[in-house]
């Protein structure tokens, strides 16, 4: 039923399907309350993960499913991106972001983590100061932050003649880090979100295990599934980071092989995104389930 009606609504575009699949989590929220097995769990960045699967950033902007999420078997979610102010069709800002972050205090039954980044006309100039905002605002309120580098306007910072404006801005984040967890007495770690299709990913890999971030979420939505290309990235990031960070994929996730794939290829976790609104709420659970030793 669901993938009929995600076809016919695929005719009116992207934004339509996407509806779809959030109204259908919401639905199936409410009936479905079993946690990931027990056997799935792992430890990343010093948080525990019911499973290794989770919802990327981008299909829940605002922080407005997380609570239908833990029963249908995700192992984390990723929200946002958060702008410092409202975007049209791409952020409402900080302030919805979180009054809705605000109704799931911690402790929490699976890691909520935030993607946080810069506003379109934000000079260059004062890149950092949109990420110090976000990473402000939204600490009390998460369990680890992402770092999205991946604005489509405005600097690149994945190109090398920004590479003094990224660093400039990695250097600010650490310190606000630093100072967050000393006001706070907690630490959240963050990863930094690189998009591996705009290249340079070499030189940005330094650039991040230089300011000794704790993770990396590599994106890229021309890896598809297991195929071959992205497992030799995975195999070559990871290996360059020597076991230093974890590594986060994105997106691309179908099957349970996908997902085993990517883990052997040094995936410490993974984010579903395409698949999920192809296929529906039940992906994740039929997912867990193929990962089971008594299912390969």
């Amino acid at each position: 039923m669901y993938k009929t009606l995600a076809a016919l609504t695929s005719r009116l575009g992207a934004p339509h399907t996407r509806r779809l699949a959030a109204t259908s989590i919401r639905l199936a929220g409410v009936v479905n309350r079993l946690p990931p097995p027990p056997q799935l769990r792992r430890s990343v960045m010093g948080l525990s993960f019911p499973a290794p699967l989770g919802l990327a950033a981008g299909f829940d902007k605002h922080g407005e499913l997380y609570s239908a999420l833990p029963g249908l078997g995700f192992g984390f979610a990723e929200i946002g991106t958060v702008t410092p102010l409202p975007e049209t069709g791409r952020s409402r800002g900080l302030a919805m972001v979180i009054a809705n972050l605000a109704r799931h205090p911690a402790p929490r039954s699976i890691p909520l983590g935030v993607s946080i980044g810069m506003n379109r006309a934000t000079q260059r100039e004062r890149m950092a100061d949109d990420y110090l905002a976000c990473l402000a605002q939204v600490w009390n309120h998460a369990d680890y932050i992402a770092l999205n580098l991946g604005v489509r306007a405005g600097p690149d910072l994945h190109q090398p003649e920004h590479r003094a404006v990224l660093r400039s801005v990695l250097a600010a984040v650490k310190e606000e880090q630093a100072r967050l967890t000393a006001a706070s007495d907690r630490r959240l770690p963050i990863a930094v979100k690189v998009d591996q299709t705009r290249g340079n990913t070499d030189a940005l890999l330094g650039c991040v295990r230089a300011f000794a971030f704790d993770g990396l979420i590599l994106s890229g939505d021309a890896l598809d599934g297991g195929g071959g290309r992205v497992l030799a990235t995975l195999e070559q990031v990871s290996g360059a980071l020597h076991g230093v960070m974890p590594v986060i994929s994105v997106g691309g996730i179908r099957t349970p092989q996908h997902v085993q794939d990517r883990l052997n290829a040094g995936a410490a976790l993974l984010q579903v995104y395409s698949g999920l609104v192809e296929s529906g709420p039940l992906l994740v659970r039929r997912i867990n389930r193929g990962l089971m030793p008594d299912q390969a």
